[in-house]
């Protein structure tokens, strides 16, 4: 069984004053990739949902994001 991969951030020990700094600038740079990506990565994890609930059923989905209006 592998074992899934998450993203980590190590960091020294910290004071408690830098560690709120270190708080509000990562809750900054989310709202900032929220703003600029957010319908994007609503719309990727929604297909990731459609797509594991489908495995779950013995079902193959191709994600092969053709524009339905192109001339082939």
């Amino acid at each position: 069984m592998s074992r899934r991969r998450h993203a980590q951030l190590h960091l020294p020990p910290l004071s408690a004053p830098d560690a709120l700094v270190v708080i509000d600038v990562l809750q900054r740079a989310i709202a900032a990739i929220e703003r600029a990506h957010g319908g994007e990565m609503r719309a990727w994890r929604e297909m990731q949902e459609i797509e594991a609930r489908a495995r779950r059923h013995g079902v193959s989905i191709c994600n092969l994001d053709l524009d339905p209006d192109a001339d082939f």
